[in-house]
């Protein structure tokens, strides 16, 4: 018996084990221990990514003086060097709200989740709430403290059951969009200068356009510096103009933001943007291989290149050579390469006085909403996955799995935690799959992803260096892998589609999970309040219009036939009377069960409890029917891997 097999034999038979369930759940240390290292390859890119968003709010530097005029300091060496500190104490705050927050999932909640500050909600809390530099309605130091509250929120509702419930009354359509929403925010994000890549960049006409251009192309918006020394919006957008109207880069009285327009001679001839185009396709290609840690591995690829500090090397992140504001001070602290985590400059930043700020509940609302639908959707799909491996791990009557409320507390307790250390809120990653498909079934798995990014805390001096341009790929490839919630909406009633469409179109473009949030809602209460009452007065005045199906479903009550309606809105006459759009719509979906069952024959799960799948309509069956069901069987099939 070789060593690894006497491990494995001696912590199956001791209490810790017994503790861990190791047996029950068909599981080893060893495969514990590799589930575990590869989760922490899946996410471990949260560590420049998340910094580095956060970064962007100004943190302390923005109210201690340091960098007054917001985005106008920023050419400042004196901004620079705060921000510095700020970016190294968001690394160690970011690690050791992993740490705490993956010993707690695996002691307490016993499940092999990773636990992580939440892409898409840190970037609602840097670029909405806080805003660049500190231009949004309240400061870092309040946002925080609205993240801190709305972690015991979380906890509480999570114990009396009302998170169970609303997952039950939040439309389906919207659970979706808001995914897929958030997708497209991470993306646009990922495409922008200050945290990606740059191919998309300001322009005075179309608010956005191509960019991607070198230093001496870009040519900033400009706002007005004020009286009080603040920067006050210009009436009229302004690039690279000065007071009487002449060009030039820093005229007198005004300031750069964040914001720049490219000449059209540098278009698409930056080399961070290449280096950052050529990162994401290594990702995408790995990703397509099956290769564990694909991101990671783009994100290193891009940065050892970066740190490449020559003359020639015109994508240096690091040293004399690159005009990239900071360049030098970064040089100094990435040669300290190890450091002692420090999280002064971000932990305990507490305002409670915020309360009586009305934005300050807007943001502690929309924290509570999106952290509620992006963890609990991806607690009950992991939980989904893990019972293909560990038999009756979710209950099939009450839909719940095992050690279900736990590992809930654990995820508010996990964003009250990250709060104080100066960390927007966290949630469960997705990217868990990845170490459950190589074995991780207990909390011994996050065990070991809390032990890595133990290790990693150390580094941050490697870490703060590692470019905008070599994360921005990785968050565009998470919102393309957020996005595909898209196809399980139901895209021919209008009265989802609709409001679906304008919750994912309306956060990218606004900048804001709130306003695509608030949008859709709001537009699926009007249309489907409209359409109910619209049915209600047909039901009512033309008793004679409605069909023997609605009476049937309603029971002769007529609220109840009008609810049916509503939900049940007639097919467009195009498609009834179109047979190729049904052809069309029948291999669609045998398309996506046939990729849904050959995802289940590869991972050795027998599909003999699925639907039986019909690519043809019965004689009198509505063609909505049969894709509706077609839908239905490819989600079972789909939710089954």
């Amino acid at each position: 018996m070789g060593f690894i097999a006497k491990m494995n034999d001696a912590a199956q038979n001791s209490g810790f084990g017994k503790y861990f369930k190791l047996t029950e759940r068909r599981t080893t240390l060893s495969q514990e221990i590799r589930g575990g290292l590869v989760t922490f390859l899946t996410v471990c890119y949260i560590l420049p990514v998340n910094s580095g968003i956060l970064n962007d709010t100004g943190g302390i530097c923005v109210t201690n003086g340091d960098c007054p005029l917001g985005p106008g300091s920023l050419g400042d060496d004196q901004c620079q060097a705060c921000l510095a500190e700020m970016r190294k104490s968001l690394i160690s705050a970011t690690a050791a709200a992993c740490i705490i927050s993956h010993f707690l999932m695996g002691l307490v909640g016993n499940l092999p989740l990773a636990v992580a500050p939440a892409m898409g909600i840190n970037a609602y809390f840097a670029y909405t709430v806080v805003g660049f530099m500190g231009t949004g309605r309240i400061t870092y130091q309040q946002a925080l403290t609205a993240a801190f509250v709305e972690g015991f929120i979380f906890i509480f509702i999570s114990l009396v059951g009302v998170r169970t419930w609303l997952m039950k009354v939040v439309p389906r359509c919207l659970l979706l969009s808001t995914s897929a929403g958030i997708g497209l925010f991470l993306a646009f994000i990922g495409l922008q200068h200050a945290e990606g890549i740059g191919l998309v960049t300001y322009n005075s006409a179309t608010l956005v356009t191509l960019g991607g251009c070198s230093t001496q192309y870009r040519r900033n918006q400009f706002t007005f510096v004020g009286a009080d020394g603040g920067p006050i919006p210009a009436a009229v957008d302004v690039c690279a103009v000065g007071p009487s109207g002449e060009a030039e880069l820093f005229a007198p009285g005004w300031v750069p933001s964040g914001n720049y327009a490219c000449d059209s001679a540098g278009v698409m001839r930056s080399p961070t943007m290449w280096l950052g185009i050529m990162a994401g396709i290594l990702m995408a290609v790995l990703m397509a291989k099956n290769v564990k840690g694909a991101m990671i591995i783009g994100i290193l690829f891009a940065t050892i290149i970066s740190w490449i500090p020559t003359s020639g090397n015109m994508a240096a992140y690091i040293g004399d050579y690159t005009s990239v504001p900071g360049a030098k001070l970064r040089m100094e602290y990435f040669k300290k390469v190890v450091a002692v985590p420090d999280t002064s400059y971000s932990a305990g930043q507490f305002d409670w006085s915020a309360f009586s700020n009305g934005n300050l509940w807007i943001a502690l609302l929309t924290f509570l909403y999106v952290d509620f639908l992006d963890s609990s959707g991806t607690f009950f799909s992991m939980a989904n996955f893990l019972n293909n491996y560990i038999p009756n791990f979710v209950d099939e009557k009450t839909k719940t799995f095992e050690r279900q409320m736990p590992a809930f507390c654990v995820d508010g307790a996990s964003t009250s935690v990250g709060a104080v250390l100066g960390s927007s809120p966290l949630t469960v990653y997705i990217e868990s799959a990845a170490g459950i498909r190589e074995g991780a079934r207990t909390g011994v798995a996050a065990l070991v992803v809390g032990f890595c990014f133990f290790i990693a805390m150390f580094f941050s001096p490697l870490i703060a260096a590692i470019p905008p341009y070599a994360t921005g790929p990785a968050l565009i490839l998470v919102g393309s892998m957020m996005i595909f919630n898209i196809v399980r909406i139901n895209w021919i009633n209008i009265n989802e589609a609709v409001p679906a469409f304008i919750t994912l179109a309306v956060m990218p473009l606004t900048y804001s999970i709130a306003y695509g949030l608030i949008a859709g809602i709001f537009t699926y209460m009007l249309i489907n309040g409209l359409v109910l009452v619209w049915n209600y007065i047909q039901v009512t005045a033309f008793p004679k219009t409605i069909s023997e199906e609605a009476r049937a479903a309603g029971n002769g009550n007529p609220l109840k036939i009008a609810w049916y309606l509503t939900a049940n809105p007639p097919m467009p006459e195009d498609l009834i009377e179109n047979p190729n759009e049904l052809d069309a719509n029948m291999r669609r979906m045998t398309f996506r069960l046939r990729s849904a069952e050959a995802k289940l024959t590869e991972a050795g799960i027998s599909t003999a409890d699925l639907p039986p799948l019909s690519t043809t309509a019965p004689e009198g069956v509505p063609v909505a029917k049969m894709v509706d069901a077609g839908v239905d069987i490819a989600d079972a099939a789909a939710a089954k891997v």
